[in-house]
């Protein structure tokens, strides 16, 4: 571990995450970790447009700045930005050439990141961690990067904080739906996965919907627009009484719903992380993927509640030209809601 002697100075630092929004819960440890470190920094996110209410949920972030800067010009806009910060750090989780190019140009003092890109020497930290060859969770990845320049981390939650009007909201649009979240267990079941990963079959979802249902536990199903079609075969499936809030609940208020949720099922997808990282129950179903293994990408705070196609590890998937296609509909319903009810009140 390498221990910056400066990095007592450090007031304004700014962390790079823009891809999705799982990736971007399991950096928020991070932010916790910095903080802790220097209390008096001001800790500004830089991430995907559409990630903006989750990460405003972060709560020692000073500033969520959407990556609005692609495209012609957006470097010179970038560059621009970060030098009129005068930031003086810039931790890059989530390597992006465009980015490391902006804070070099900008002549941010320290710029830390990964040593195996080809724009590595961008970086004047350089952290030995090759991703795609370490077998750790995403999020001790994460934390490794600044290990790396002198911040130990300990067990450190993501500090997931939502507002009380989201929660009222929330508790109000349940109740119309004649679900009481104060008194009545209820399940969230997230069908999509915005092609993340290969899916459990939105059938395998209704199955367990309906059985959830028979034994009286109110059933909410979850999903941006993209998941329409597989919660509308999921809901099918499951028979009339289940409550649809596809589309309807932007990241803030999804996540309000997650922290009121008894248990969430979900395939592999942000909103499993964002419940996870709020301390609530959840199943994970996982394709036999390296590239999507639990071990990589699962739920950090309850490994033992992920379910992944029993003997099968492949390389990348062939999808309809595999003759196993879809391995996910091996994991039975049944099994899922064996788990589901150990978990449940």
């Amino acid at each position: 571990m390498r221990t910056d002697p400066d990095k007592t100075r450090w007031r304004k630092i700014i962390v790079f995450r823009t891809d999705r929004l799982g990736d971007l819960i399991l950096s928020f440890p991070v932010v916790e970790v910095l903080k802790a470190s220097l209390p008096e920094a001001q800790i500004d996110l830089f991430v995907n447009p559409y990630t903006v209410p989750a990460a405003n949920l972060q709560r020692n972030t000073s500033r969520v700045i959407p990556d609005c800067t692609s495209g012609p010009g957006g470097l010179r806009a970038l560059t621009g930005f970060l030098k009129s910060q005068e930031y003086d750090l810039a931790v890059h989780l989530f390597p992006v050439p465009r980015l490391a190019l902006a804070t070099f140009l900008a002549g941010v003092p320290v710029r830390v990141g990964t040593i195996y890109r080809y724009f590595s020497p961008l970086y004047n930290r350089r952290i030995r961690l090759h991703r795609k060859t370490m077998v750790m969770h995403e999020r001790d990845l994460n934390l490794r990067v600044i290990e790396g320049i002198g911040f130990p981390a300990t067990q450190v939650s993501a500090g997931l904080e939502i507002p009380q009007k989201a929660q009222r909201d929330i508790l109000a649009l349940l109740a119309s739906r004649g679900i009481n979240a104060g008194t009545s267990p209820f399940v969230v079941l997230h069908p999509g996965s915005g092609g993340s990963s290969l899916n459990w079959p939105p059938e395998h979802f209704g199955s367990l919907g309906k059985r959830l249902l028979k034994m009286g536990f109110p059933v909410i199903f979850t999903g941006s627009d993209e998941d329409r079609s597989p919660v509308h075969q999921a809901r099918a499936e499951a028979g009339e009484g289940t409550t649809d809030l596809c589309g309807q609940l932007d990241l803030e208020h999804l996540a309000a719903l997650l922290s009121k949720a008894s248990l969430t099922v979900s395939n592999s997808t942000g909103p499993l992380h964002l419940a996870d990282a709020l301390g609530k129950k959840v199943i994970g179903l996982y394709s036999p993927f390296l590239f999507s293994s639990p071990r990589r990408w699962g739920p950090y705070g309850q490994p033992e509640n992920v379910f992944v196609p029993a003997e099968k590890q492949c390389s990348k998937c062939a999808a309809e030209r595999c003759e196993e296609y879809n391995c996910m509909s091996s994991i039975d319903p049944e099994v899922v809601l064996e788990r589901a009810l150990t978990l449940l009140p």
